[in-house]
């Protein structure tokens, strides 16, 4: 992974934080389990994912980024939308589905509801040992796999995340070896540190917003872990940005001009591919050849591969970005494969923690989070005459 920073403040010098070290830093997947649950319910051609936040952001980055390579079509699921689950019910059957239920507290309520509507259908759960879900697990005899103690949003090389991964037939070892190489870099200097005191000294300088564009269809999916990542770990007592994420070059056609043209509060992040899976070029038919297009005509487009094209429009807004003063960020994935992934979820891990230290807050609790939970519950006891 490639990462370059323009007009950024110089880092701050590494400082001793063995104190603080995380305890997903040291975590160690069962791959035998894994194997074995990927080989029990290979039949099954579908897959239904139901979880929250952490429970569910970084398998959905790893899908979207390898679905191809999937040997299950995978549903998502983190909403008790009707028509959502609606839609999902239509598309799957207890006969082709299994689905794979994430929650470390098993309390989760719109988890539970989603949850209910595919009660008939065959169920892994990955649950911590006590909780609603570990006894609805128990009373249907479904299978269970137990959730280390280990927050969501932090869970990504555990089997919170790598159980459907494995399901998908995803190489689940080469994405927690990936990962390995930069969670074992956590106390000495590292880009990811180096970052973190770069954005904190930026956010102390008024940069309160992080513009995300995503040059890759097929990495924007991990864009919701990441502003989890730090919207929940350092978004608290009145500190922290705004990380918000657009797939690009079409955000080059509405939010370039915020991020140009409004307040001088902005940072830009930008995350890319060098190598697409897929190989497409264009070519212009002879017969239009000769149309006009910006003092020049079609031909210009002729034989350009796209994946070079969608390069040119990032490194035009990079250098538009560069002559304005602009503090940013080009983070560049070598290829899209699971070792390679397996180091992104592991940057923006280690980013998170970094970023909380740098401000004094807890990385690992959310409290405004559960705040407004306790909030719909109470409504759902009052619709049901319990208040």
């Amino acid at each position: 992974m490639q990462i370059k920073f323009y007009n950024t403040p110089e880092p701050e010098e590494f400082k001793d934080i063995s104190h603080d070290r995380p305890n997903f830093l040291d975590y160690q997947p069962d791959l035998v389990l894994l194997e074995k649950l990927h080989k029990k319910f290979a039949g099954h051609k579908k897959l239904i994912v139901i979880g929250h936040g952490g429970s569910i952001t970084t398998f959905a980055g790893l899908y979207g980024a390898l679905k191809s390579k999937s040997t299950k079509k995978a549903f998502l699921v983190s909403t008790n939308d009707p028509d959502y689950l609606s839609e999902v019910k239509a598309q799957t059957s207890p006969h082709d589905t299994i689905v794979v239920a994430v929650s470390k507290s098993g309390e989760t309520v719109t988890q539970l509801e989603a949850l209910l509507q595919f009660i008939d259908y065959p169920l892994l759960i990955v649950t911590g040992a006590a909780g609603p879900l570990a006894e609805i697990a128990h009373q249907l005899k479904s299978e269970v796999v137990i959730h280390p103690p280990i927050g969501g949003r932090f869970s990504g090389f555990t089997e919170a995340t790598l159980v459907p991964a494995a399901l998908c037939g995803f190489d689940v070892e080469k994405i927690v070896k990936g990962g390995a190489e930069w969670l074992v870099k956590f106390n000495e200097t590292n880009p990811a540190y180096e970052a973190a005191s770069m954005f904190a000294q930026l956010e102390g300088q008024g940069v309160v917003d992080v513009f995300m564009p995503f040059y890759s269809s097929r990495l924007f999916p991990f864009s919701n872990l990441i502003v989890q990542l730090c919207h929940e770990s350092f978004g608290k007592e009145g500190k922290g940005q705004t990380y918000f994420a657009h797939e690009a070059p079409e955000s080059q056609h509405h939010t370039n001009q915020r991020f140009f043209g409004g307040q001088k509060n902005i940072a830009g992040w930008f995350i890319s591919s060098q190598n697409s899976q897929t190989d497409l070029t264009t070519t212009v038919p002879e017969n239009l050849t000769d149309i006009p297009l910006k003092e020049q005509t079609l031909s210009v487009l002729d034989k350009i591969p796209l994946q070079e094209a969608l390069q040119f429009e990032r490194e035009a807004t990079i250098d538009d970005a560069k002559m304005n003063d602009v503090p940013i960020v080009d983070m560049q994935l070598e290829e899209l494969s699971e070792h390679h992934l397996g180091e992104l979820i592991a940057f923006w891990q280690m980013y998170a923690v970094y970023s909380s230290l740098f401000r004094a807050v807890n990385p690992y609790d959310q409290p405004q989070v559960e705040a407004s939970k306790k909030i719909s519950f109470s409504r759902r006891e009052k619709f049901q005459g319990k208040l």
